[in-house]
């Protein structure tokens, strides 16, 4: 009986130091991917600051657009209600105008 017995706690041994070198392997992997997913988080984060930087830069865009845009309509507001002064003078107005601005 003593040789089943050892063979027995031989087995047993033997799976576990299958078992502990199975999950050593599986740790490694394991830290792999890890190390792998770590860069892709950094990545990502630096993916991230970019799309912020450049939100950024396109909302001062925007922002200078809209100053231009109304800037633009002051001008065209300023140029319509300007329409009509350029008409002729009347007569009394253009003869008291020559005689004021009259070139020697």
């Amino acid at each position: 009986m003593g040789r089943y017995a050892l063979a027995a706690a031989l087995a047993v041994v033997l799976a576990l130091f299958a078992a502990l070198w199975w999950l050593s392997a599986r740790n490694d992997a394991l830290t792999a991917e890890v190390a792998a997913l770590r860069v892709s988080v950094a990545s990502a984060q630096h993916a991230l600051e970019q799309a912020e930087t450049a939100a950024a830069v396109h909302r001062a865009y925007l922002a200078r657009a809209e100053a231009d845009a109304e800037r633009w309509r002051a001008v065209q507001n300023d140029l319509q209600s300007m329409e009509g002064r350029d008409a002729p003078l009347s007569p009394l107005l253009r003869t008291t105008a020559q005689r004021l601005f009259a070139r020697p």
